[in-house]
């Protein structure tokens, strides 16, 4: 008997407790998913400023404004979760322009399609944590009551509502109609009313051009049906014979790096390799092959050089998007180069974790790196204007910060865009091997001996095979290159090119020993 009384009281006390509990779950659970069901991000998404929205159709849809039709495809996200894309303003001159552009990015799109993951990612979290807090605002109000009122008056109160049950629950429908009308003019307003519309109609986009070869990828779009479609088709089929061509050549490219992969070099045991790739010009194109020869060469690092953009633009964001994802298993040390002035392309960087040099030494992976982005600033087709510094006084205050460090911590590897950035480093003999792109060929590498020890200097070829500062589109202006460095121990002892050649084909270069 006294174990069951031991017991009740035990439940009686915990069950204010538990209450607690239940009303921290239902508030925070209820206000999350209303915040996350009514939330939006602005966003840049390829060359677009775009607005992004959860849904709950288990689709991904692109409104594409009023000449274009909607496009939609199944997303295999949990909870039949789905996303609306407002595409919005863009900065191309001409439709035919943005076309290319939005084709071509799409025909690499893992890169946006990971930033997008991580919009609703970051929406989902923020608005659980807004939902937590509600929660447990709520729970701190009632037990704060609950605690002010006190055993005796909670007795009281106790009685006189089982004395007035009726008048009670009367005035709980009225207070439960009046929250339900709060929360109603609060996220309802244009989702409660009937559409004035009929729905939309979706055919897949293999049906509206039938005389088109589709991808894998593409079999699962759809089109809205409507006045737009009718009126885009030749739009729509400029976009994927663009989207076509590149996917075909690139990924030709990415498949002959297999067939021509017992020619790359292979690391012995104890070393490390990175790729070096710069002036990809947003040729996101090549990514898919560059990460194919990092994959076949086993590297560990990447090593970008800069002018990964053209002009430095928040739209030109993708190209940074594309680097992560298809690098995501690499440790990515890098520089902004002189197209990448503006601080959006440092800024995508950072947020993808990648190293950014600045002027300070640091150690990736064994390997003591030293560099900085550029300090000029070129638009597309602009002149040069010059930044905080010019490349001659960068030159010389990197050459002071390389030259004293100690034998023991020795710059292992500079890495700057511009190789005038690197020249007095290279004629004081602080650093081991200097590399650099900019120049859109290679140079080198070129081995001197300064007090004793080896400098080498190199200059990579454009990775996007960039004719000038622009790469994007559907075949190469120029060969592409990429890189292969090994080190031991930290230190190079080899390089090897690998080259994109303008008619489909891969180049494997000779390895080339670095003098220790």
């Amino acid at each position: 008997m006294s174990g069951r009384l031991v017991t009740r009281s035990r439940l009686r006390k915990a069950a204010p407790w538990a209450g607690l509990v239940l009303l921290w779950l239902v508030v925070s659970t209820t206000i999350g998913l209303l915040g996350f069901a009514n939330d939006s991000e602005r966003v840049t998404i390829g060359a677009h400023a775009a607005t992004v929205s959860p849904t709950f159709d288990s689709h991904a849809t692109l409104d594409l404004g009023a000449v274009l039709p909607r496009l939609r495809l199944q997303t295999d996200l949990p909870a039949d979760l789905g996303i609306n894309i407002d595409i919005q303003e863009t900065d191309a001159d001409n439709l035919t322009e943005l076309l290319n552009r939005d084709a071509l990015i799409a025909s690499q799109p893992d890169g946006e399609i990971a930033r997008i993951r991580e919009v609703v990612r970051e929406m989902a979290v923020d608005n659980a944590v807004a939902g937590a807090g509600s929660g447990l605002l709520a729970a701190v109000v009632v037990a704060t009551v609950w605690a002010m009122l006190g055993p005796r008056r909670r007795r009281e109160l106790f009685v006189l509502l089982h004395s007035s049950e009726r008048r009670v629950q009367h005035r709980a429908v009225v207070v439960l109609v009046a929250m339900l009308i709060t929360i109603a003019s609060i996220f309802g307003p244009g989702r409660m009313r009937a559409p004035e519309v009929a729905p939309t109609e979706w055919r897949p986009l293999s049906a509206l051009l039938p005389e088109l070869s589709f991808d894998e990828r593409l079999k699962t779009v759809e089109v809205a049906s409507g006045f737009s479609t009718t009126g885009g088709i030749g739009v729509i089929r400029t976009a994927v014979e663009t989207y076509e061509r590149s996917t075909d050549f690139y990924g030709q490219l990415r498949d002959r790096v297999v067939r021509v992969g017992g020619r790359i070099h292979q690391a012995n045991p104890g070393e490390t390799v990175a790729l070096l790739v710069s002036d990809r010009h947003d040729n996101i194109g090549m990514d898919p092959f560059a990460a194919e020869v990092a994959k076949v060469a086993g590297a560990k690092v990447l090593i970008d050089a800069g002018d990964d953009s053209s002009s430095g633009q928040a739209w030109e964001v993708f190209s940074i998007n594309s680097l992560a994802q298809h690098f995501k298993d690499l440790k990515v040390v890098a520089v902004a180069g002189n197209h990448d002035a503006g601080g959006h392309i440092e800024d995508a960087m950072r947020k993808n974790k990648f190293t950014v040099l600045d002027s300070k030494p640091v150690e990736v992976e064994g390997i003591r790196f030293l560099g900085d982005s550029d300090p000029t600033r070129t638009g597309l087709g602009s002149a040069d204007s010059p930044g905080d510094e010019t490349t001659a006084e960068q030159s010389t205050r990197l050459a002071d910060v390389a030259c004293e460090q100690p034998e023991d911590k020795r710059i292992s590897t500079m890495v700057v865009h511009d190789p005038a950035s690197f020249a007095d480093t290279a004629t004081r003999g602080c650093a081991t091997l200097l590399l650099s792109g900019h120049l859109h060929r290679q140079v080198g590498p070129d081995t001197k001996v300064v007090d004793g020890k080896p400098v080498t200097t190199f200059t990579n070829g454009t990775t996007g095979g960039a004719a000038y500062a622009f790469a994007l589109g559907y075949t190469l202006r120029r060969p592409g290159e990429v890189t292969l460095v090994t080190y031991s121990e930290g230190q190079p002892i080899g390089l090897q090119t690998v080259t994109a050649e303008l008619i489909g084909e891969v180049t494997v270069g000779a390895y080339r020993p670095l003098s220790s």
